[in-house]
């Protein structure tokens, strides 16, 4: 399952965590890594558990699965009942929709297509004639969930769940060591991460923000006192056409890379596809129009950009008090 190709956006910043009584468990899943640690208390193994939620979500959202509900769905080869997983993605994904104005739009699939940044990786360019019936098939607003089942506008409209499904694999396994009575935990997934309680330390857990500018540096550490955390950024997935570097970000409005000078943000939530999606709509939108949009709702943020050649940031009050 490949929901985002993002690189460790987030490095985990905790020490002696190999000690008993917690517990790591690492690996790859869902395209990337993963890093779950947990207090251990009754010394019992849960990678089986984890490993069968990852394989549930892969059965429902995986776009690198041509059997999954999603690819049968967008195969247009299935009309039934969605699973309870897929209810919940779609749900905050349109609700996250309307709240951004179309800025995070799960339906954006054959612009990522179309510009090479899916399964089919090219470097030509989509031309205006292309683009123009391409839009027609992105708009949130045409595809619904009716009595359990996806009903679409359209036949060719496609979902993908890349910018919210990773997020919500993390509040998954979150909920799930939560109902095993399980206070202290962190859990990471391809750099979306959601902390519950504190470290072997007895602190509150701490995730660095990369510098966009040199992955071995960071550019924040962040303290997440039961809160998630998400970053969506565009200094990594790229490509170079006739000297212009075009972003995996696609404006869902014109169909085409963003051309702002964001490079990554970074999203606070209580859960991680909230934090996860609006930081792909942050991302999107550009920091003016992120600015006004997170006072508006009251989210907290880090933005990382360049100008002038050299990398700035700006923070929310509530991002900059989490800061260390």
């Amino acid at each position: 399952m490949h929901y985002k190709i993002l690189l460790l956006l987030c490095s985990i910043v905790c020490l002696s965590l190999e000690a008993i009584p917690y517990k790591t468990l690492q690996g790859q899943a869902q395209g990337t890594t993963y890093k779950i640690i947990y207090e251990d208390k009754l010394g019992v193994d849960l990678s089986k558990s984890i490993d069968s939620l990852f394989n549930i979500l892969d059965a429902s959202m995986s776009l690198w699965d041509s059997n999954s509900l999603i690819s049968k769905i967008n195969a247009n080869t299935y009309s039934g009942v969605v699973d309870l997983h897929f209810e919940k993605v779609f749900l905050s994904s349109q609700h996250i929709s309307k709240k951004t104005k179309g800025h995070f739009d799960v339906t954006v699939g054959p612009l990522v297509k179309a510009w090479g940044f899916s399964k089919t990786k090219h470097l030509l360019s989509p031309t205006e004639l292309q683009l123009d019936s391409l839009r027609k098939l992105v708009n949130y607003k045409n595809i619904s969930l009716k009595a359990g089942s996806i009903t679409k506008k359209y036949p060719n409209i496609q979902l993908d769940f890349n910018a919210i499904a990773q997020g919500y694999t993390v509040d998954l396994i979150s909920d799930f060591l939560s109902r095993r009575s399980i206070a202290n935990y962190l859990v990471e997934i391809g750099g979306e991460v959601r902390a519950s309680g504190k470290n072997q330390n007895a602190e509150i857990w701490k995730v660095g923000v990369e510098n966009p500018s040199d992955e071995n540096k960071l550019q924040a550490i962040v303290a997440l006192d039961n809160q998630s955390l998400a970053t969506s950024g565009s200094y990594r997935k790229f490509f170079l056409k006739d000297g212009k570097k075009y972003s995996h970000a696609i404006d869902p409005h014109v169909g085409k890379p963003v051309t702002h000078n964001l490079l990554s943000v970074t999203v606070l939530a209580k859960d991680c596809a909230t934090a996860d999606a609006y930081a792909t709509a942050f991302l999107v939108m550009g920091l003016v129009k992120a600015k006004t949009l997170a006072t508006k709702q009251k989210i907290d943020f880090l933005a990382i950009y360049e100008e002038n050649g050299k990398i700035q940031t700006f923070s929310s009050a509530g991002f900059k008090r989490a800061i260390l």
